[in-house]
């Protein structure tokens, strides 16, 4: 196999690959396959870009994305972006993510182009993705931590689905109004992803699930407290959380940011705490009825969530639910998978918007 096709095994160690000339990154590609055994097939169904600023992104994303190809085919253009370096460069590699699939069959592989923007170089960005995608694919972009101060209205006209982690944001409150700038600027066409959103499904209908008891339904609109513990730098997936319970609920935020104000005019109080030690992003919730508790934790191997409700005058009731995987490159696939977009998402954001200035305290 050659050297420039990565192994089977993700590794930190995997090479971004052979490093080529920007204006021969085609040809060398061509190239790369033709000298491939013919048992490896090229194969993809999206164009993946990933844009960091982080020094090691791509020394970094390079074994994710092998990870990822395992399951997802594409090609992958891989960014990283320094505009504070010197001068302006550009340095660029190629390599192949390949995996077999089935005993004896071919091995299915994924190209990925890695870009280094230094300097002015970095203002680049839209011409030279545009100049590397499979134009008959749809256009994923994955842009890690802060989204861009200026963001460039030709690049985001031109993405599909845009993913973001609004864990890694240093002022969330900043970031969701330009993610609301950026979408404008997709005209339609642009899809949103936030991987702390997606890691929450599994959760959601766990809590969800609760409320199909019809003693809890009967107490739902005398919900007194929300408590929801979080592991250490997960807090705006709490508060993704909480907000989604709040919009479905139909509460809103009372001034001063500590309670909801219910549909019949009471109130509901939320407590979000981090739990040091907790390995899930989210570790337990529990709803306050007042005469009863429903709560919803996960188990100590993390592979399910326990439900349990007690309450006077019913019946105790407790269960186990799928609690599904947490890891970047799990949510990432089910990302990948997904055409549709995510409806609750912003009205979840709404419901918390007074809280995000402290989200990443």
């Amino acid at each position: 196999m050659p050297a420039y096709f990565a192994g089977m095994t993700p590794a930190p160690s995997i090479s971004p690959g052979l490093p080529v000339e920007l204006g021969e990154i085609e040809r060398r590609l061509g190239e790369l396959w033709e000298q491939s055994e013919a048992a490896k097939v090229r194969a993809s169904l999206v164009n993946l870009v990933v844009c960091s600023e982080a020094p090691d992104a791509i020394e970094t994303n390079t074994p994710l994305l092998a990870a990822l190809a395992s399951e997802h085919a594409f090609r992958a253009l891989l960014v990283q972006a320094d505009p504070r370096a010197p001068g302006s460069a550009v340095r660029a590699w190629i390599t192949a993510h390949c995996h077999m699939r089935g005993t004896g069959q071919k091995e299915i592989c994924s190209e990925q182009i890695a870009f280094r923007l230094e300097g002015s170089a970095a203002g680049q960005l839209a011409s030279i993705v545009f100049s590397h995608l499979d134009s008959d694919l749809p256009l994923y972009l994955w842009w890690q931590g802060d989204l861009p101060d200026d963001p460039d209205p030709q690049l985001w006209s031109w993405v599909d689905r845009l993913l973001v982690d609004a864990t890694a944001w240093k002022n969330p409150a900043r970031q969701f109004a330009r993610l609301r700038q950026i979408e404008e600027l997709g005209r339609g066409r642009l899809a949103l992803g936030d991987l702390a959103w997606t890691r929450l499904f599994h959760l959601f209908y766990a809590a969800a699930h609760i409320f199909d008891l019809p003693a809890a339904r009967r107490r739902l609109g005398r919900l007194q407290k929300i408590e929801i513990r979080h592991a250490p730098g997960q807090r705006i997936t709490a508060l993704e959380l909480l907000g989604w319970m709040a919009s479905r609920f139909g509460w809103t935020l009372e001034t001063g940011g500590t309670s909801f104000r219910r549909p019949d005019g009471g109130t509901a109080a939320f407590d979000v705490r981090e739990e040091p030690g907790a390995a899930a992003a989210i570790s337990s919730v529990r709803f306050d009825f007042g005469d009863g508790a429903a709560s919803v934790r996960r188990d100590e191997a993390g592979e399910f969530y326990i439900l349990d409700f007690a309450a006077e005058g019913a019946e105790p009731c407790s269960q186990m639910m799928p609690a599904g995987r947490e890891k970047t490159a799990d949510i990432l696939l089910s990302e990948l998978s997904r055409s549709s977009r995510h409806p609750l998402y912003w009205p979840a954001i709404h419901a918390i918007e007074p809280l995000l200035g402290n989200a990443a305290d």
